[in-house]
């Protein structure tokens, strides 16, 4: 059973979702590249790969360094779709770990951030077929989404949210039926975790 491997409960903060669709849009632009910069991307990837080589993406003052050139280079809202682009392998679960404080502070109360994060998983899949014969099952995106989840780096909402819409145009959408489908479990869980917290809390009245 999912839950048993997932036995940490989480309350849901209540978030409306109604602007998630609008605030992700520049994302799905640039995905599109409706509004890609080839150049600026070029100088984020590397400003992430020379804080890489020198350990610099997994402590608090780096970190803000980073989000402060992001902010610089007017791609704070893009940063976590670069960040899964540029860092992001076939041991996801792992890089998660290594990189959870820069994807915990990028993403924190921003649900489009959340959201780019997750269509950036979707494209590393869908553009590697190693990575489909590897991760696509349901055990792997199970972990993967956990971990994003346990971190606190997506949140309930955003992930209920993004299992229930259609891939973007730039996704197969035979691939992104399958991570949809793999990740049943884990949203089924995240739903009875809910309801069995909103039991508790009638029970504690």
């Amino acid at each position: 059973m999912l839950q048993n491997a997932f036995p940490d409960n989480k309350n849901s903060d209540n978030r409306d979702l109604n602007n998630i669709s609008k605030n992700t849009s520049s994302i799905i632009d640039m995905i599109q590249l409706e509004d890609f910069n080839q150049q600026i991307y070029e100088q984020f990837s590397s400003l992430l790969e020379k804080k890489k080589l020198t350990n610099q993406l997994n402590d608090s003052v780096s970190v803000q360094e980073f989000i402060a050139e992001s902010k610089r280079l007017n791609i704070i809202e893009k940063a976590p779709f670069y960040v899964a682009k540029c860092l992001f392998t076939d041991q996801i679960v792992k890089e998660i770990e290594a990189y959870r404080i820069l994807l915990y502070q990028l993403c924190k109360n921003n649900m489009a951030r959340q959201r780019s994060l997750l269509i950036a998983i979707e494209m590393i899949i869908n553009e590697n077929s190693e990575l489909q014969d590897r991760l696509l099952n349901t055990g792997c995106i199970s972990r993967i989404f956990y971990e994003l989840y346990q971190k606190d780096i997506v949140t309930e909402e955003v992930f209920c949210h993004w299992h229930e819409q259609n891939a973007t145009e730039v996704i197969n959408e035979t691939i992104s039926t399958e991570i949809r489908d793999c990740a049943k479990n884990f949203i089924e869980w995240l739903h009875s975790a809910e309801e069995g917290s909103d039991e508790d809390d009638n029970r504690s009245k």
